[in-house]
């Protein structure tokens, strides 16, 4: 059994790993970017996208099966389009820091990778902290919870 407490610890942890993965593969981006301020913030939008696609796919509850259908496939899309433009980005970028080419092909991954791993990992400890609270009640006793309506998840 968890300890609310102690989730509630994980998750910001959890949040500051999410925060370090958007922000080395933000960095990687911008590394690569013409040295000009339109093009360092274009450079931005990708990884960006990446998480925000991450979070409308797994945070919105589903209120109907189309809908849902429709949400996840256009988000799967900005997603992968914002991967492949984000992955060659910091590929390029490592490439010019003189790193071999086969490492320069796997530092992208591991770094998106991450984020994406660290997004996903949040989502499930909110739902564990959301699914603890709603079952538990003054001074920590166990309570009978109904068929309730999923909610959007909140940090």
């Amino acid at each position: 059994m968890h300890n609310l407490k102690q989730l509630r610890r994980l998750r910001w942890v959890v949040l500051i790993l999410v925060a370090l993965g958007i922000g080395a593969s933000v960095a990687m981006n911008v590394l690569h970017a013409p040295d000009n301020l339109p093009a360092r913030f274009v450079s931005t939008v990708p990884p960006l996208f990446v998480f925000g696609a991450l979070e409308l796919i797994t945070r919105i509850p589903s209120s109907s099966k189309g809908m849902a259908v429709v949400r996840i496939f256009g988000a799967s899309i900005v997603a992968t389009f914002a991967a492949a433009i984000s992955y060659a980005q910091q590929m390029a970028a490592i490439i010019s820091l003189h790193f071999p080419e086969w490492e320069a092909r796997m530092w992208p991954a591991i770094i998106d990778g991450f984020m994406v791993v660290a997004s996903v990992s949040l989502v499930e400890v909110v739902r564990v902290i959301r699914n603890l609270e709603a079952t538990t009640g003054p001074g920590g006793r166990q309570i009978r919870v109904e068929n309730e309506a999923p909610e959007a998840i909140r940090y």
